[in-house]
């Protein structure tokens, strides 16, 4: 994806945090948090750039992500096997 769709806004995303009584700011931080740690079996990291995600691995390649759904996509290609997400191996990491 190019930088500018990457930054563009897409509405609301079936993940977005519901909670209105923090900032959305805050809420994102937290949802980052629960994602790296989720990702951190297959050593990948998202940190957040301008309103989306920015997917790497540990070989240096990156993605710019914008829902959950394509990160996973991503995830997968990183890793080159899909991710199962009730893998007992995984589960018992998180």
């Amino acid at each position: 994806m190019c930088g500018v769709c990457g930054l563009l806004d897409n509405g609301p995303q079936w993940s977005d945090p519901l909670r209105q009584d923090i900032p959305q700011r805050q809420l994102r931080l937290q949802q980052l948090a629960l994602l790296n740690r989720a990702l951190k079996p297959w050593r990948l990291t998202l940190t957040e750039f301008h309103n989306s995600w920015l997917l790497a691995s540990p070989t240096g390649q990156q993605v710019l992500v914008n829902s959950l759904d394509v990160l996973w996509q991503e995830a997968e290609k990183m890793i080159r096997r899909p991710v199962d997400p009730l893998d007992d191996n995984w589960l018992n990491v998180l």
